[in-house]
């Protein structure tokens, strides 16, 4: 039978317990993330961790938006180039993982990717780095009742291609087709190979691709092309950030059901219809369709017809006053004045 003053004395030492046990981890705080470089793999817990970061759409997984009981990693790319992080073997938690530009919050700059599930329970995403730039890792949990600890990966990440390259020759632009995963996986793994999430310019291409590329085998699959509405919602755009007024959606789509559909499948039966889909379908496997547009032998031949014309200054003039990324001709990062001139320096110049 335990004395008063043995009560008193348990007492004490509990009150002293919440300094050292039960803290949280250092890294709780969207606003101080744990530093970290580098390929290899990591400790980690959130065992008593809180929830502190945004939900957001593009984790919207069976109806959870949010990632709870979150701890922040700021990580620094020791290359360019497509890059996994992963808890998949690593733990038995029920994972959620994302991942954004810059080490900010709330949170980063944008989102560059967030999973759930990608192999058992546990987490896989795939993003596109650039040396020496730093990203902020966000790990969880699926449910907000449930902790646990583990390891994750970070390591240099080669997208696996089911097909391709196929090349079209009406355009000679280059194709494969990807496994299925997200469509933010797929575009990710799409501008690691080198293009986008394919853009389709009217109904001969769309055909061709459906047939040559998403149904290669006789497979009757869905697939992801570069139509999105994410920057604005209703108003959809091409990832490759070109233009095209060529459309071919299903009967009553777009209909954003839900409020979370805002990227785009090609169905493969049919004539390869178009409907808006959540960045991760419940249910359903969605191939990604990659297109690669081949850099001209001649940079003054911007249309990349094969000889340089007055018609590549036109078509050069047309995408820059659209601020669309391929008129970037001197590969700065921006679209400026200095394209202009940088253009017409080598069109005068003519080629080889």
């Amino acid at each position: 039978m335990r004395t008063r003053s043995a009560i008193v004395s348990l007492a004490a030492a509990l009150a002293m317990c919440p300094a050292t046990a039960f803290a949280q981890p250092a890294n709780d705080a969207c606003s101080a993330p744990e530093s970290i470089s580098g390929f290899s793999t990591f400790n980690w817990s959130n065992d008593l961790g809180t929830t502190d970061g945004l939900a957001s759409a593009t984790c919207n997984f069976f109806n959870v938006d949010q990632i709870s009981n979150d701890i922040w990693y700021c990580w620094t790319s020791p290359t360019s180039g497509a890059v996994e992080v992963s808890t998949c073997t690593q733990t038995a938690l029920d994972t959620k993982i994302a991942v954004y530009q810059g080490c900010a919050c709330f949170e980063g700059l944008a989102i560059l990717g967030c999973a759930d599930d990608s192999c058992g329970t546990q987490s896989t995403v795939q993003f596109t780095a650039a040396a020496g730039a730093n990203y902020l890792i966000r790990i969880g949990s699926y449910s907000a009742t449930t902790t646990g600890s583990g390891t994750f990966s970070i390591g240099a990440y080669t997208p696996v291609t089911l097909a391709g390259p196929i090349t079209n020759p009406a355009n000679g632009h280059s194709y494969y087709l990807l496994g299925p995963s997200t469509w933010t996986r797929a575009e990710s793994d799409a501008v690691s190979l080198g293009g986008h999430l394919v853009t389709i310019n009217d109904g001969e291409e769309n055909e061709w691709v459906r047939v040559n590329v998403l149904g290669f085998d006789g497979a009757d699959r869905r697939g992801w092309i570069g139509f999105n509405d994410v920057a604005s919602e209703g108003t959809f755009a091409w990832s490759s950030g070109e233009t095209s007024t060529y459309t071919n959606w299903n009967g009553g789509e777009p209909n954003n059901s839900g409020g979370v559909e805002h990227y785009t499948e090609m169905f493969g039966s049919g004539t390869g219809l178009w409907n808006d889909q959540p960045d991760a379908p419940i249910g359903l496997s969605v191939y990604g369709i990659v297109e690669i547009t081949p850099t001209p032998t001649c940079p003054a031949d911007f249309n990349g017809s094969g000889s340089v014309t007055v018609q590549d200054i036109f078509d050069f003039l047309s995408a820059y006053f659209e601020n669309n990324v391929a008129a970037d001709f001197n590969e700065s990062g921006t679209v400026t004045v200095q394209d202009i001139f940088d253009f017409l320096n080598a069109y005068f110049a003519g080629c080889p």
